[in-house]
């Protein structure tokens, strides 16, 4: 990826190919407020005049279930507004693309989409690998499985124990809902009392359910991840001051002024950034930067990613208040297949990113094979 690149002092996009992939998963992947089959993922390719080509992704959902974001949506954005209003033009820095889209609210996941492409035609331009882009300090990052809810509390039980066997990882997070939660979390602690494990409700719980968070508070939790609804952090702050285990949020932070905030009232003591949910890379290493002068660690999350998605995920998890196991969703846990010509490795729950900095290579042949709609914008 990097041997012999071109110094190119700006990106000066020509032509876009917009792909909607749906990759199959080894099982059904479910959370409390939806489940899936196959993985739909958009994808971009962004032609340089120089003859580079950055490829960036959003892994939302089809639905609105998450943020307001939908895969749709970010096809009709990107055709329309997102890639017409980058071609042909000189762009130099992420400050530049940044100031494009400005009056555009919202949409984070649309808007990742072409600035992690922009990144990967900026490490080629620079042969510089991403990590290296976005500052990061740690060669070697941690990565934890997210283990998706069963059917029902029995299937749920067998899931994740069954995933906790075969993986044997080194910590694991376990999602829950009202109904599938204490009981849950009572039998994994049966079999694995010292397991590092954190829990994600979703945003399925309310205040009113402040009896489930004491009970979780016994269970030696690293955290409770997004516990109430997914835009509040005032009943976070509330539920925060009432329970020991820290509360994580996710879903509410949605950029750097709300996670600001977040910081200022007591909302949490950890933060999960989602780069694509908070707007893209150089926007999550700002939070983070954020998270670190108030003593709050921070965490990359991931949606279920394409190799290509995890693979960005490693190289900004290598910053430095990136301080606990990060959730790189890697294929080998969840996918049938994937579009990468190369898995990241992983041992014992450690990804050594440096290694990964050739693996920038899609399977053209697996892209086609799974992509449903593909339009070209020039």
């Amino acid at each position: 990826m990097f041997k012999g690149s071109a110094i190119i002092n700006c990106m000066h996009i020509t032509k876009a190919e917009i792909y909607k992939i749906y990759l199959p998963l080894k099982e059904p992947f479910r959370v409390s407020f939806t489940s899936m089959t196959n993985r739909e993922i958009i994808l971009i390719k962004l032609f340089d005049k120089n003859g580079l080509i950055g490829i960036g992704e959003s892994a939302n959902f089809d639905f609105p279930f998450y943020e307001p974001d939908f895969n749709d949506g970010t096809i009709h954005l990107l055709k329309t507004y997102l890639v017409p209003a980058i071609l042909n033009k000189k762009i130099n820095t992420i400050e530049e693309l940044e100031a494009i889209y400005k009056l555009m609210r919202g949409n984070n996941f649309s808007k990742t989409v072409i600035e992690s492409a922009f990144w990967h035609l900026k490490s080629q331009q620079t042969g510089k690998p991403l990590r290296k882009l976005w500052g990061g300090t740690k060669t070697k990052i941690a990565a934890a499985i997210s283990i998706g809810l069963g059917v029902d509390l029995k299937d749920s039980i067998s899931r994740v124990l069954r995933y906790l066997k075969t993986y044997s990882p080194e910590r694991a997070k376990v999602k829950i809902k009202p109904g599938i939660d204490l009981k849950l979390i009572a039998a994994i602690r049966k079999d694995y009392p010292d397991l590092p494990l954190f829990v994600d409700a979703n945003s399925a719980y309310r205040l009113k359910d402040i009896k489930v968070f004491k009970e979780l508070d016994k269970m030696n939790l690293l955290m409770i991840e997004q516990p109430l609804t997914y835009n509040d952090i005032v009943d976070h702050s509330i539920l925060q001051k009432q329970i020991k285990t820290p509360i994580c949020l996710d879903e509410s932070i949605g950029n750097y002024h709300i996670a600001e905030q977040a910081i200022k009232i007591g909302a949490c003591k950890i933060i999960n950034i989602k780069p694509q949910r908070v707007g893209g890379y150089w926007q999550a290493k700002l939070i983070s930067e954020l998270a670190a002068q108030n003593n709050i660690p921070v965490w990359c999350g991931g949606m279920i990613e394409s190799g290509w998605g995890q693979l960005l995920n490693c190289h900004i998890s290598t910053l430095s208040n990136f301080k606990y196991a990060n959730d790189i969703c890697l294929t080998k846990w969840y996918f049938a297949d994937d579009i990468l010509q190369k898995e990241i490795p992983e041992k014992n729950g450690t990804i050594d990113v440096a290694k990964t900095d050739s693996l920038f290579k899609i399977d053209e042949a697996k892209l086609n094979k799974y992509t449903v709609f593909k339009i070209t914008v020039a």
